[in-house]
Formats: C-alpha cells, sequence, structure tokens
C-alpha cells in the first residue's frame, strides 16, 4: 500500500510531505509537549467522548498523529495510516523513543485510503482530523467514504474534521505550504456524510486542533492562538461558527 490513487493536488501533497515540507521533523521532547496539550482541544475532547478503551480505532490520513498517540498514551489500540513513507518512518522513530505505553498500543503503517481493504481487518471507529478535504474531486471522496464504511463494524462511528476555509482569519495565519483544500460547512459535511451512508449523530466547530503551530506563517502567532482556543467554548455559537479553524462530524454506519 506504498502508491496514492488520486491524481493533481493531492499527489502535489503528497510530493511536498516526501520532500520534507509539509510536516517538519520534531524531536521526542517536542513531540511530548504535543501530547501532553491535546486534552485541550475540542477534537480530541469530541474522540474521547466517543471512542471506548476496548475500541479498534483507525486514523486515516494521520499526519502527525499527535490523536493517535494520545489514545494509545491511554491504552487504546490505535492504527495510525498515511500514504507518506518518509512521515510515517519520522513517527516511527518518534515511537522507538518514546517507551512501551506506545509500543503496546499504536501501530504505524504507510497505507492508502483508496486500499483500505488491504487492512483485512475492520474498527469500531474511524477518525480523520484535516485529511478529507484535500480531495478535491466528488467522486474521490465517494470513494473513500465507501471505503471507509467497508471498513467500520456495524454501527461504527466515523468522526471527520476539515478545515473551515470560510474563516476569515485562515489565509492570514497559515502559511502558504498549505495544499487546496475543498470548503465545507457543517451542512455540507453532513449531507456528504449522509449521502455516503452515514448518519451524522453530532456536529460542532473546533479553534484548533493538536499539531496547529505548524501551519502557522510565524511562531509568535501560537500565543494569541491558543490564547483564543482557551475562551472559544464560551463564545455564542454563531461566533463559533465564523472564526472556527475546523469544523467536525460524528457519524454512525448505517
Amino acid at each position: 500500500m506504498n502508491s496514492a490513487s488520486p491524481s493533481g493536488p493531492t499527489t502535489d501533497w503528497i510530493r511536498v510531505i516526501e520532500e520534507g515540507g509539509g510536516f517538519p521533523r520534531v524531536d521526542l521532547d517536542t513531540f511530548r509537549r504535543l501530547i501532553e496539550k491535546t486534552q485541550n482541544y475540542r477534537f480530541f475532547q469530541v474522540l474521547r467522548k466517543h471512542v471506548k478503551l476496548d475500541d479498534a480505532v483507525l486514523e486515516a490520513g494521520c499526519g502527525w498523529a499527535v490523536s493517535s498517540f494520545a489514545l494509545a498514551r491511554e491504552g487504546i489500540h490505535v492504527v495510525a495510516l498515511d500514504i507518506s513513507d518518509k512521515l510515517i518512518q519520522d513517527l516511527q522513530n518518534i515511537q522507538n523513543q518514546w517507551g512501551e505505553d506506545a509500543n503496546n498500543s499504536l501501530e504505524l503503517l504507510v497505507g492508502d485510503l483508496f486500499k483500505l481493504d488491504e487492512l483485512g481487518r475492520q474498527f469500531d471507529c474511524i477518525f480523520s482530523d484535516g485529511t478529507y478535504q484535500h480531495f478535491l474531486r466528488p467522486e474521490e471522496r465517494k470513494e473513500i467514504l465507501e471505503n471507509l464504511h467497508r471498513r467500520l463494524r456495524h454501527k461504527g462511528k466515523l468522526i471527520v474534521a476539515v478545515q473551515n476555509m470560510k474563516n476569515p482569519f485562515f489565509k492570514i495565519v497559515v502559511g502558504s505550504k498549505m495544499p487546496p483544500m475543498q470548503t465545507f460547512g457543517l451542512k455540507s459535511l453532513r449531507q456528504e456524510l449522509e449521502r455516503g451512508r452515514f448518519e451524522v449523530i453530532e456536529d460542532g466547530c473546533a479553534f484548533v486542533n493538536a499539531g496547529f503551530e505548524q501551519w502557522l506563517k510565524a511562531r509568535w502567532l501560537a500565543w494569541p492562538v491558543n490564547a483564543v482556543n482557551q475562551i472559544f467554548e464560551r463564545l455564542p455559537r454563531l461566533a463559533q461558527s465564523l472564526f472556527a479553524a475546523h469544523i467536525y462530524c460524528v457519524a454512525r454506519k448505517r
């Protein structure tokens, strides 16, 4: 499972990652600090609400796999899958340095969202944070949803978060290396998942997700972003929908 089926912007992004321009190499201490802060972010709180300790979990398109590492630390078995050989190798190096709690509960695999059947197993929960919107063609996203649907057990849950491209500050704060993305609102994301034979049982907004610092135009921006994240949950829902950096849906397999 080493090749990606899509072409165009998605393939361009894979090339950027392989050349070291997407996800910067991170040392163990920095990665530990990222994991320690994960519980402060809305998306991870949603994950913990819906994932049980004995669940089998797949992160589809894991990137830095921050949430997967955090779940594994709690003893939850997670498979974190990404198309990038380089990224998975870097994460395996972190895992080997980390110690027993990450090694026992976390599998890091190179894999293709279009070839998930090759995994040969099913999951209680599949989550995807910031991957789904990179597939610009509707037929690609339809195929991905079909693959995810087959890999879920009866009434298994799919949790999807995408960037909120309607946020007026997004392009001001985020660096230019971010690839093209499909624009979603909560309504359009819900509708797309429901067309894929999922029943949406929860949706909402998150200001930022764990590991956001890698995408900022300047490091100093992390301080004000973290400050706003602390008060985001207290904002009115209309303000949250406008200023959220991410939106998410939790859906059950029909």
